[in-house]
């Protein structure tokens, strides 16, 4: 199995899962144009809190990285999170006119995603920390390279579906799946079913967590 990629294998065993998330009302919203703008506030107040949060998931990972290369390459995943994706959020609450005082800062679904992959990370191991980031990288380079082919009629929507499309992204999730099927070939069977059965769990964080955007 591992031959064949570990990866692989996780989107093999989480296919329902997977599938769930790339049909979740929030991605066929975004991609028929029925998304409400009221949902996508909500989203953007729980993911840039989110995106903290990643800053943190990253730093440990930095931390728990075999050697030099992998951290310089990390260190450059935490550049674009604090210097690109926070920079998306001070820009598009601004010009949304969103206060987060207004919306929700937490739901049970959030803070379960959030700080289940704070925890992961913290206690965890590198190869943790990789399924947590390829769980949640990988499933967002696949809608949305999917979908920012279509027409989207909000520019600040557009604009975070195509930065989850472009070169950047892209590299950096792959570069994601590589090293996760790298690791996989140190580790025992025990080790792999762990991994699997934490990878699930991400996903299944992704749905709700974008699940509750929706409530009111």
């Amino acid at each position: 199995m591992i031959g064949q990629g570990f990866t692989e294998q996780l989107l093999a065993e989480h296919l329902d899962s997977w599938q769930a998330m790339q049909t979740h009302p929030f991605v066929t919203g975004i991609e028929d144009g029925t998304l409400p703008a009221r949902v996508f506030n909500q989203y953007l107040v729980f993911e840039g809190d989110f995106v903290a949060t990643a800053i943190g998931i990253f730093s440990y990972a930095v931390i728990k990285a075999p050697d030099i290369r992998h951290q310089r390459w990390l260190i450059g995943v935490l550049d674009a999170l604090a210097n690109e994706q926070i920079a998306y959020f001070e820009r598009v609450m601004s010009v949304r006119n969103i206060d987060p005082l207004h919306y929700r800062r937490s739901a049970p679904e959030v803070y379960r995603f959030s700080q289940g992959m704070l925890r992961t990370a913290e206690t965890g191991s590198y190869a943790e920390i990789l399924t947590l980031m390829f769980g949640a990288e990988w499933m967002y380079y696949h809608w949305c390279s999917r979908v920012s082919q279509t027409a989207i009629a909000d520019p600040d929507v557009k604009a975070w579906v195509v930065m989850h499309a472009e070169k950047t992204f892209i590299e950096q999730a792959n570069w994601l799946k590589a090293e996760l099927d790298h690791c996989a070939t140190q580790l025992s069977a025990a080790e792999r079913q762990r991994l699997s059965v934490l990878y699930g769990q991400v996903i299944q964080w992704e749905i709700d967590f974008h699940s509750a955007a929706f409530h009111q």
